[in-house]
């Protein structure tokens, strides 16, 4: 009998399933270094092109034959085609075949290096997540090159995919294949092969080290996508435990999603509770847009500046931001200003570089530094506002300095809109409170702006000096800390004192086991990944908003996270208890039992470990590891 093995990874796709191994073959291609003449330049340029677009030709062809199994993939697919156009990807391959002479494979090899390179050293962590996908479509187009190009192995039945990494157009050939789960080496549960699964409802468990060498066809898995694990020759009992609670899950998941398809949220007693999305591309507000979302609580602006030759002009920005104003009217739409370090811009100037680009000249800093760019991005902003009302929002706000200096810059651009005759409509002025400085100033920049909007994860990552990317230490970014709610809760009361705008975006704002807490803090308007709207309206729905106040009072006076987690599930454990265990939130692991508070403890770090940057769906991060950071680590019973 083969040695039961335990790995774990990274939760990226909610589900639990068992069932026989089949090994897709890594991308491992063989990539030939040739120097060419002269002559040769034109013909290597046309067979990159030619190569760029039967890769394009696969990609619309498995998107056409996803039509109607949910706009969500669509949204994915749209993105790595737009990839294969991207101008800083087509012309930095073709400028290398010109000026040095080398073929196409080589070209496009260096190319997609330097494009991850860039990506990987970005300041946001979903930033850095997109280098996985700039990669992938690198070697989707490689494998025309080489001519390599395969799909995927024929299924005799239903299985466990088991990769190295797969392309979004590898899983999208899956939608009608019998694919019980699939696990890989690489990814992150913010890519795009994450969310396709999720949108397929594939099971996913990513970040797995080194499974694509340990199992082998035909191997029984066991994939735990709730925490993560995946266990090769489980036992018997393991597999009977799975399965049930994989079909306890399925039920669960489509009770809630017809349940809260669409409507408001309001707590027991009467308490509304607006909830609103985070997107990042204008699809994904039509998306938010059925299921309900308020508004969009954080449209990020990054991506219109990545990946390019050249910055965007004011129109092209125009343009993208009026899409998602019309999309939403007459739902409110918040834009925050980009969120980019210095050395990120297309015509990066070598003295923006740092050595620590989360404390360099990055965000509002750079806005302030680059005066021009700004103004046209404000004003990009705001001329979407003619078509429905617009928030501006400016991240990273540390000082009153910078409030006030930035204040002034959207001033005087709405200032001089208007005297070019344009109707904006309704167009406030607010900031991110996301570094303590910000969080202790709260009641002195309230004065000076129209709303708050809290960034969780980044304000847990500076409050306890934790790099929240980090596997062995992510697990230490606890939001439930008391210091970080006593941060929350000094940003909460200045912006009811002055009678501002207050809401939550960072991942708190759909932390079932965090949200009664959060709730209680003052925090009535949340926003977050438009999947996360049915699974939040169900747990606003069953607090009492009287409670979850006396909750949030006590746990200020608490000393540590674990405290924290032991009082609210002392209060709310018969409410939203169920919940936490379906989303796999408190459910022991089989390695690690545990019970009582301590127990709580440990289920809701797994929870807060999940926390990472804004655009993330609801529950992902680089870090559903163990609390002792030992992901991807091998355990033998």
């Amino acid at each position: 009998m083969s040695e039961r093995c335990l790995l774990r990874g990274i939760a990226a796709s909610h589900g639990i399933a068992v069932g026989r191994a089949v090994c897709l073959t890594g991308p491992g291609l063989h990539v030939p270094h040739a120097r060419i003449d002269p002559s040769q330049v034109d013909a290597e340029i046309e067979r990159l092109r030619a190569a760029i677009a039967a890769s394009r030709q696969a990609l619309e062809a498995s998107r056409e034959s996803l039509r109607g199994a949910g706009s969500e993939l669509e949204v994915v697919l749209d993105a790595h085609l737009l990839m294969h156009g991207d101008e800083l990807l087509v012309d930095g391959c073709v400028r290398s075949i010109r000026d040095e002479r080398i073929n196409a494979e080589w070209a496009l090899a260096r190319t997609i290096e330097a494009i991850c390179a860039q990506l990987s050293a970005a300041g946001p962590v979903y930033l850095r997540h997109r280098a996985a996908d700039v990669q992938q479509v690198g070697h989707d187009i490689l494998r025309w090159l080489t001519g390599t190009a395969s799909p995927l192995p024929e299924l005799s039945g239903p299985a466990v995919l088991v990769a190295e990494d797969l392309s979004p157009a590898h899983v999208a050939r899956l939608v009608d294949r019998p694919v019980l789960a699939v696990v890989t080496d690489l990814g992150s549960a913010s890519g795009h092969t994450a969310i396709l699964a999720r949108a397929l409802e594939i099971p996913a468990v990513v970040g797995v080290l080194g499974i694509s060498r340990m199992a082998a066809d035909g191997d029984l898995v066991l994939v735990d996508a709730l925490h993560g694990d995946v266990v090769i020759h489980p036992t018997e009992q393991e597999c009977a435990r799975a399965e049930e609670r994989g079909r306890r899950y399925r039920r669960f998941t489509r009770r809630l999603r017809e349940r809260h398809a669409t409507g408001s949220a309001v707590t027991k007693d009467g308490v509304p509770v607006r909830l609103l999305a985070n997107v990042e591309i204008p699809s994904e507000a039509a998306l938010a847009a059925e299921l309900g979302a308020e508004g969009i609580g954080l449209y990020r602006t990054e991506f219109l500046y990545l990946d390019r030759a050249a910055e965007p002009d004011e129109e092209e920005q125009a343009r993208v931001y009026a899409d998602v104003v019309r999309v939403m009217a007459p739902r409110r739409v918040v834009f925050r200003t980009y969120d980019l370090g210095g050395d990120k811009l297309p015509d990066a100037d070598p003295a923006f570089r740092s050595p620590n680009p989360a404390l360099g000249l990055r965000a509002v800093r750079l806005s302030l530094a680059r005066p021009a760019m700004f103004r046209a991005q404000l004003r990009a902003m705001l001329r979407a506002a003619v078509h429905g009302p617009v928030d501006v929002m400016v991240p990273l706000v540390a000082t009153v300095g910078e409030l006030r200096e930035a204040r002034r810059h959207f001033d005087e651009t709405r200032a001089e809109l208007l005297a070019r005759g344009l109707a904006l409509g309704s167009t406030r002025f607010g900031i991110m409170v996301e570094v303590p400085s910000a969080a202790l100033l709260a009641d002195a920049l309230a004065s000076e702006c129209e709303f708050f909007s809290v960034g969780t994860n980044d304000l847990v990552q500076y409050t306890l000096a934790v790099d929240r990317t980090h596997p062995q230490i992510a697990g230490l970014a606890r939001p439930l800390d008391p210091s970080v709610l006593r941060l929350l809760d000094s940003t909460s009361r200045a912006a009811h004192a002055h009678g501002i705008g207050l809401s939550m975006c960072g991942d708190m704002a759909s932390d079932p086991i965090a949200l009664p807490v959060v709730l209680g803090l003052g925090y009535e308007t949340l926003s977050m990944p438009y999947s996360a709207l049915p699974l939040v309206r169900e747990v606003v729905g069953r607090i009492e908003a009287r409670l979850a106040r006396r909750t949030a009072e006590e746990a200020l006076r608490m000393g540590s996270a674990d405290d924290v987690v032991a009082l609210v599930e002392s209060r709310f454990g018969k409410v939203l208890g169920d919940l936490w265990t379906e989303e796999g939130l408190r459910e022991p692991r089989a390695s690690a039992r545990t019970t009582g508070a301590r127990g709580a403890g440990r289920a809701a770090t797994r929870s807060e470990e999940r926390a990472g940057d804004e655009d993330r769906t609801r529950g992902e991060s680089a870090a559903t590891a163990p609390a002792d950071g030992s992901r991807g680590t091998r355990e033998r019973s």
